[in-house]
């Protein structure tokens, strides 16, 4: 990686127009989208080893996040000046503002459940998917994402041994925008999945549930090499512009960061109730004995 280097780490659901507006920037910067789950993870555990460091990174996984922390007082990131938009108030309440000055969340990742609509009585938050009759019928996705590790922390977390079921018996198989068609097709009776792809089902066997106790948000995160060209700070500040924030939100059903940008419509309806994992947490879920 060079200090001309932009890796991507994204959703598939917003990397296409991401791609589109950085290179209208016409900034001689290298854009790298990584195209798999696997090199977004191999690359998260590797970040910062031997010296091998984008310019520019965006990435959602804790390997990533704890490897940069380690990093940071090395001289090998460049701090993250202090004009560039701050958080938003009703984020940082809950305890979500960057504990570094090496790195800013670009946006949030809310991870909620895709249910079937014949569930009776209906599912309406995490706890109901440690019930009998849906524990063994949870579709998270698979090992090469930060998923199954998440929901084995956040459900014990709040739930204890009762969701040990859950947590033992849960399918890590198939991709998000997979879990939405098996839990239309009656495979599962519920998914972990993101909201751009629980939203609609062909068949219409499944729905959206915004968990009354408040959907996961997820960090996706940029971080600056120490020796990056100017551009570098001319495409963070892009990012955290109205106009992408605004994109992220409409387009992407992810959550902005920037003040005053409306939140998505799911997210509106629900009040943006959040159940923050805790940057400890996170951070716990990337160290090596976690892997």
């Amino acid at each position: 990686m060079t200090p001309n280097s932009v890796y991507l780490a994204i959703a598939p659901n917003i990397l296409r127009k991401t791609v589109q507006d950085l290179s209208r920037l016409d900034l001689p910067l290298e854009l790298i989208p990584p195209q798999t789950h696997q090199e977004m993870q191999d690359f998260s555990k590797q970040f910062g080893l031997n010296g091998d460091i984008p310019g520019v990174t965006l990435c959602a996984y804790p390997e990533f996040i704890y490897n940069l922390l380690q990093h940071q007082e090395q001289r090998k990131l460049a701090q993250l000046s202090g004009s560039l938009p701050p958080m938003r108030k009703e984020l940082t309440t809950l305890g979500m503002a960057e504990p570094s000055q090496y790195f800013r969340v670009i946006a949030f990742v809310p991870f909620v459940i895709a249910a079937a609509k014949g569930v009776t009585p209906p599912i309406e938050d995490w706890e109901d998917l440690c019930r009998p009759d849906i524990c063994n019928a949870i579709a998270v996705p698979p090992h090469d994402t930060p998923l199954p590790a998440l929901f084995d922390t956040m459900m014990t977390a709040n739930y204890g041994n009762k969701a040990t079921g859950a947590i033992e018996g849960k399918n890590t198989t198939y991709t998000p925008l997979d879990i939405n068609k098996h839990v239309d097709a009656g495979d599962f009776l519920a998914g972990v999945s993101i909201p751009a792809f629980s939203k609609t089902y062909r068949d219409g066997n499944g729905h959206m549930v915004w968990p009354k106790s408040g959907a996961w948000p997820v960090p996706l995160i940029a971080t600056v090499r120490a020796d990056a060209p100017d551009e570098a700070m001319v495409l963070l500040n892009y990012l955290l512009s109205n106009k992408y924030q605004s994109y992220l939100a409409e387009t992407g059903s992810l959550i902005p960061v920037v003040e005053g940008i409306p939140w998505f419509s799911e997210m509106a309806e629900n009040d943006g109730r959040l159940q923050w994992p805790g940057w400890d947490a996170l951070i716990s879920l990337g160290a090596p004995q976690a892997a």
